[in-house]
């Protein structure tokens, strides 16, 4: 027998900020934890091969359990898709193949914020006000840094590929807006489901096909690829739904600044990267940045 949770205990949860805080840090450990995994898993898959097999096993994991797309949400569901799976996804993938620098990646990845903001600015002329053009500026300027100084980074396509899809990140959090009738976990589904085809492209031009997979005998590689499917994309973007749902987003968001910190971390144990001075300044700098853009949202409301 299946425990459903009553109306009485879900508030009584809601309203527990020990619980919520205990699920938004869970959310981040995962998400921090799934940059390294990602690395585990390029070490032995083409990138595009491996992009293909996780979101083909998260769209057959949630599409029994999610409702079908209407008519008026198709389009935008499929511009989506093209934004967040070849644009984001293959290009992330795609900047931690080519670095041994995870954790420059994931705080490039925090641009995603800044660039959503400027896209809101130039599309819907939503103006945004002084404090979050400050931070909007710090962060920016944080980047540029990394750029001009390529000591602090072992390979300067990786960085530019890791920008580009912090970008496509950007808009997809104002794409995924417009899509009216259809669940979070729905909009997890069918984007990876109709990303599928433009991965494959991608593979036939990078030469890649599925037969290279037979050859993977590692635990850990294919360990760290079911982590990708279920801590993070289902478990880590569905817990993160839900705290959206019920939860002031003024309050949750400002821990996804935590992220990038704790990437870098785990990364600088794993992988044994090197944390220079210049790296952890610059980092911070972007971070502070985001986080002005974060005050500057709760201000506002």
């Amino acid at each position: 027998m299946i425990y459903e949770i009553s109306e009485k205990e879900l508030q009584k949860l809601i309203e527990n900020k020990v619980f919520i805080l205990g699920c938004v840090l869970l959310v981040v450990v995962l998400w921090a934890m799934n940059f390294v995994f990602i690395k585990f898993v390029l070490l032995e898959f083409d990138v595009y091969t491996a992009l293909f097999l996780r979101l083909t096993l998260v769209a057959l994991v949630l599409l029994p359990f999610v409702k079908a797309p209407k008519l008026d949400d198709l389009l935008m569901i499929f511009l989506t898709a093209l934004v967040l799976v070849p644009g984001h996804y293959g290009l992330l993938f795609l900047s931690l193949k080519l670095t041994t620098n995870v954790g420059v990646i994931s705080v490039v990845m925090q641009l995603a914020i800044p660039f959503s903001i400027l896209l809101s600015w130039f599309i819907f002329k939503d103006s945004p006000g002084k404090m979050k053009l400050t931070g909007l500026f710090i962060a920016f300027s944080g980047i540029i840094v990394l750029f001009y100084e390529p000591s602090m980074f072992d390979n300067i396509w990786a960085l530019l590929i890791g920008t580009a899809s912090a970008f496509f990140l950007g808009l997809y959090f104002i794409l995924v807006k417009k899509i009216k009738h259809l669940s979070p976990f729905g909009i997890i589904a069918y984007t990876s489901l109709l990303g599928l085809p433009f991965l494959y492209i991608l593979m036939l031009m990078n030469n890649e096909n599925f037969s290279s997979v037979l050859a993977i005998e590692n635990n850990i590689t294919w360990f760290s690829l079911l982590f990708t499917v279920i801590g993070s994309s289902i478990m880590g973007h569905g817990l993160w739904a839900w705290l959206i749902k019920y939860q002031d987003i003024s309050f949750i968001t400002p821990f996804l600044l935590l992220v990038p910190v704790l990437a870098v971390m785990i990364s600088s144990v794993v992988f044994n990267e090197i944390l220079t001075f210049e790296f952890l300044l610059i980092s911070s700098v972007i971070i502070f940045g985001i986080f002005l853009v974060f005050i500057a949202k709760k201000e506002k409301k």
